[in-house]
């Protein structure tokens, strides 16, 4: 398949966008990970500002840091040291809807990350991943 100039992030976003909150516990983003099967997830204020996003990816790396030095790794014990802030990363790179799918792609491999955040104004309107679009690519 031939990358039309003008295909935008907009055509192949996620619109249906999940976010996590700075008041959930880490517990509770494990399961929203596991439950829902994905990979990224866009931190956002009450009003839906971006202030950060997560990936499974520092999840497990948190976990895995974290772990061994806990007295022991109960549920309680992981949210009281483990927080969404500490795991976000903040002020993550993000693009508004028009942005096409080259400038995407170039984003995705100048920062060595695996999704953008598509912000219109200040509020997060979808998300689009390097897996969108490789299945774009790939004609699925």
């Amino acid at each position: 398949m031939i990358l039309a100039a003008d295909t935008t992030v907009a055509d192949i976003m996620s619109r249906n966008v999940l976010f996590a909150h700075l008041g959930q516990s880490f517990t509770q983003l494990c399961r929203l990970f596991f439950e829902m099967d994905i990979h990224h997830l866009p931190v956002a204020d009450d009003k839906g500002v971006l202030i950060g996003i997560l990936s499974a990816n520092d999840v497990l790396k948190a976990y895995g840091r974290k772990v061994p030095t806990l007295k022991r790794a109960d549920e309680a014990m992981l949210n009281e040291n483990i927080t969404i802030y500490d795991l976000m990363t903040q002020d993550p790179v993000s693009v508004p809807p028009g942005t096409t799918l080259k400038e995407a792609a170039q984003l995705l491999a100048l920062h060595n990350i695996q999704s953008l955040p598509v912000v219109e104004g200040e509020k997060v309107v979808g998300i689009v991943t390097s897996r969108d679009l490789i299945r774009y690519l790939a004609g699925a």
